[in-house]
Formats: C-alpha cells, structure tokens, sequence
C-alpha cells in the first residue's frame, strides 16, 4: 500500500466515524461537545446531515486508492472538505459553543487529515 493509498484510507476511516458520530448519536456528540441540554432537536437533524456528507467523504477516499488518475482532485477535495471544518471548529470554539476533549479530537482530527491531503496534492503536482 502505497503513502497516499494509506493517507486516503485513513481519511476514509475518519469520515465513516465522523458519519457514525454524527448520524447514529447526534444527542450524545451534542452533549459531549456542547452545553446546550438538552442538546436542540434541530441541532441534532444538522448533525445527520453533516453525517451523510461525510458518508459521501468517505467513501471517494475509499474509491480514490481504485482511482489513481483522480489522486490530484481527490487530495484537493478532501483537503478542503478537512479545512472548511478546521475554519469551523475554531470559529464553534472561539464563539464559546463547542469545548471539551471529544471537540479537541475533532479539531485534531480534522486538522491532521487537511495537512495530509495536502501533502499527498503537493506530492501528486511535483
């Protein structure tokens, strides 16, 4: 398995815990990650929602170890896909309405799979 077969499945794996977080529990990733209680119904349904994006995630970095004519668009896509969250979880987090250790893994996590994707788009330019 190739480094940027391993980047794509790791983001995959990210993607479909993301997308089990957010669609089979949304309660309880809203009670882990915020203060609102009960967490709000509506809250809960955007979380699905967010969840079957990342289901869609998951399954191109899956598709893309099958595809290496799509490394370059696929490493982009994941890439922003990853930072838009980073731009969120800290913007959720400076407005004081997402904290605690389970949001520190999902910053963490987010940020580590944008940096990788990027590095397996530079290495797929050069």
């Amino acid at each position: 398995m190739s480094l940027t077969h391993l980047v794509f499945a790791a983001t995959a794996v990210w993607h479909a815990l993301t997308a089990w977080h957010f669609i089979g529990y949304p309660q309880r990733t809203l009670k882990r990650t915020t203060d609102e209680r009960p967490p709000h119904a509506l809250a809960a349904e955007l979380l699905r929602f967010l969840g079957g994006l990342n289901l869609a995630l998951a399954f191109l970095g899956v598709a893309a170890c099958f595809a290496p004519g799509a490394t370059l668009l696929v490493a982009v896509t994941l890439a922003i896909a990853n930072a838009s969250q980073v731009a969120e979880d800290v913007r959720v987090h400076r407005a004081g309405l997402a904290h605690g250790f389970f949001f520190r893994q999902i910053f963490v996590g987010d940020a580590v799979f944008t940096v990788a994707n990027l590095a397996v788009a530079v290495a797929a330019v050069v």
